[in-house]
């Protein structure tokens, strides 16, 4: 079928089915699963969460740091969490990312060592952190895994989240695992388990008011996120919905709602089959955009195994990453520039400059549709309008763009590195 406003392509995948809605109204009523419903994640003790990133204020707060205690992280990568760090009383320690595969970069790490008590490594996109790296990096210090983005990727043959002494995930609509909202954190640590299990159940649940509007509002997102509606409803709305919060994960001290654990579980079981198709899409695309000249394209790390959630691409500056979204969605196909103000915002939480990586790749970065409901026909499609896109874009702009990259270059390295 031709792409057009009437099917168009989202940028991400909503998989939230009837059967979903049905069982999240079921648990609102009947009481949701426990967390150990689902054999996905291992047989570490796990603890539902309000969202990943209250999953991180817990685990922060269980390990009885000192107060004020540095806590790594990188620069590039969701806000919420140094707001987390935050909330659990310590100080964002704020740490460059590698430039290609935009992880946190362990040589900048280590030159941080003695400045931090616990790190957070970050796995983006899918691609995981080189944590054997990252831990001999950071020394005897305590480590948590963000996995919000990499259930079932794998490094060495260790999925993510089983490095460090806990991780979590998010349920969040625009994560791996759609439920709508919650979280989950996984402890791998007998003393950080206890500690857990005496915090959660002082968690307020959430009233059946607030249950049954999340559901319908979760249920009415994935509508418009389909491809019929995306663009006629889902693309002039997102504006909108993100300035009011709708469905943002929260970081107050309430509990999951019963509707995200029961979906969430459902959702569980069909993740494997959705990330193998993810992965053939993204390897598709992949290889009909290999040789496009200075961009980063999302290859793999030595020994990695990919969930491919997301389909990041680095652009040569902020310029070209405006006209070729323009470009894109002019053919009615979507893209993203997530965490495009992370700089900004991390300002605010004390940031002074130090990640120059991480600076460009905020300035630099989009995300092409990938998602596991997309045929071959539509990979082929989304590659074909990127590439006449951005070909269309530095035919006109040839010179000015070669002098601004040679600019660039001494300051965080060329973009054809693969």
């Amino acid at each position: 079928m031709t792409i057009s406003r009437l099917h168009s392509i989202p940028r991400f995948a909503l998989p939230y089915t009837p059967a979903d809605f049905a069982a999240g109204l079921s648990a609102i009523f009947h009481g949701g699963p426990p967390p150990d419903s689902f054999g996905l994640l291992g047989d570490s003790p796990k603890f539902w969460t309000r969202s990943g990133r209250q999953a991180l204020r817990l685990l922060l707060t269980a390990l009885n740091l000192k107060p004020g205690s540095g806590v790594a992280l990188p620069l590039f990568t969701d806000p919420s969490l140094v707001s987390a760090i935050g909330a659990a009383g310590h100080r964002p320690v704020f740490i460059d990312v590698d430039r290609r595969y935009l992880t946190i970069d362990p040589a900048s790490l280590e030159a941080a060592r003695g400045t931090f008590s616990a790190l957070v490594a970050v796995h983006l996109f899918g691609q995981l952190a080189d944590m054997p790296a990252l831990q001999a990096a950071a020394g005897d210090v305590h480590v948590i895994e963000d996995a919000a983005h990499a259930p079932l990727s794998y490094l060495n043959g260790r999925m993510a989240g089983r490095f460090g002494l806990a991780s979590f995930y998010s349920f969040a609509s625009t994560k791996y695992w759609p439920a709508g909202g919650g979280g989950l954190a996984v402890v791998h640590d007998a003393t950080l388990a206890r500690r857990l299990a005496h915090a959660t159940p002082s968690l307020s649940p959430p009233s059946r008011i607030e249950e049954l509007h999340n559901l319908i509002l979760q249920a009415a997102k994935a509508v418009v996120f389909s491809r019929r509606f995306y663009g006629i409803f889902g693309k002039p709305m997102r504006r909108w919905a993100e300035k009011w919060a709708l469905l943002e994960p929260c970081l107050d001290m309430n509990a999951i709602q019963r509707s995200y654990a029961a979906v969430a579980c459902r959702q569980a079981s069909r993740l494997p089959e959705r990330v193998a198709l993810q992965q053939e899409n993204s390897r598709r695309l992949l290889a009909q955009i290999a040789d496009v000249e200075d961009v980063v394209l999302p290859h793999e790390r030595t020994g990695a195994q990919y969930n491919r959630h997301l389909f990041p691409v680095l652009l040569r500056d902020r310029a070209e990453r405006r006209a070729v979204m323009a470009a894109m969605w002019a053919q009615f196909v979507d893209t993203s520039m997530i965490y495009s103000d992370v700089v900004g915002q991390c300002r605010q939480f004390g940031y002074r400059g130090g990640c120059p990586v991480a600076e460009s790749v905020a300035d630099r970065l989009i995300t092409l549709p990938n998602h596991a409901t997309l045929t071959g026909e539509d990979i082929d499609s989304v590659a074909q309008v990127f590439r006449s896109s951005l070909r269309a874009y530095r035919s006109t702009h040839a010179g000015q763009d070669e002098e601004q990259s040679r600019d660039r270059e001494g300051a965080v390295g060329r973009y054809t590195l693969r």
